[in-house]
């Protein structure tokens, strides 16, 4: 006879003993896509990766705190689809005439097709070494138009503490994959009419944390946007938006 256990087991999603859904099979995350293996010191520097949200998890990798923090804010942009470290090197003539290569931290790419290098640099580091952000001109026009359409620099200022607090909240609440939740909130929000608080659609989702974290991910996805500063919360004023996000 089959049970919810062995439905799990197979793949597909069955119900507890209660009736309840119970959650799909684990899936493990696809490899990272970094071109340059990351070398872990033995001590004085932070090493890590963590594991994308999306419909295909792929672990990715950092190698610094700031990437860290960098990374959690790319992935938490709504106009953002995907997010590589490490791609392939850049090779370029410095300013003084000297053959170089450059890595850049990470490739974004947007939801419109454009394709981001990103170079993550502490702001102290930068101001001790001006020549970096006289040479980044020169490797930009050396990226091949099939890699990249343009180079950023970002900095821990671009990674504040409340954006990486919205940036681990939104990263925590896309793990959940209740779409059931998600529908349920989103009927709400589209008969929105000008501003709410996360706080009044959470009560009229009467899902509780639940709606609080549906909110979440409508945030995530662009379809609602924050007004003001400040972390998420439930005081948090919201407005209905386009998918369209700011550029990095």
């Amino acid at each position: 006879m089959s049970t919810p256990e062995h439905a799990n087991r197979a793949g597909i999603t069955g119900t507890d003993g209660s009736g309840r859904a119970l959650p799909p099979p684990f899936t493990p995350p696809l490899r990272s896509a970094a071109a340059r293996r990351i070398v872990v010191p033995q001590k004085g520097s932070l090493r890590g990766a963590l594991v994308t949200r999306d419909d295909k998890p792929r672990i990715v990798s950092y190698e610094s705190n700031i990437e860290r923090r960098v990374l959690l804010v790319l992935l938490a942009r709504p106009d953002v689809i995907e997010v590589r470290e490490q791609v392939e090197a850049v090779d370029y003539v410095d300013e003084d005439g000297v053959e170089r290569k450059h890595w850049f931290d990470f490739l974004v790419t947007r939801r419109d097709g454009e394709k981001i290098l990103v170079a993550v640099k502490d702001s102290k580091w930068v101001g001790r070494h001006p020549e970096f952000e006289r040479n980044l001109p020169l490797i930009a026009a050396r990226v091949p138009r099939t890699l990249a359409d343009r180079v950023v620099l970002m900095t821990e200022v671009d990674a504040t503490r409340d954006r990486v607090y919205d940036a681990r909240l939104i990263h925590s609440a896309r793990a959940d994959r209740r779409p059931e939740q998600d529908r349920s909130v989103r009927e709400l929000v589209d008969s929105l009419v000008g501003t709410t608080t996360i706080g009044n659609l959470v009560a009229a989702s009467k899902l509780e944390g639940r709606g609080f974290r549906a909110v979440v991910r409508l945030i995530a996805q662009g379809v609602l946007r924050t007004i003001g500063l400040g972390r998420i919360s439930y005081e948090t004023q919201v407005v209905l938006a386009s998918n369209e996000g700011d550029r990095p």
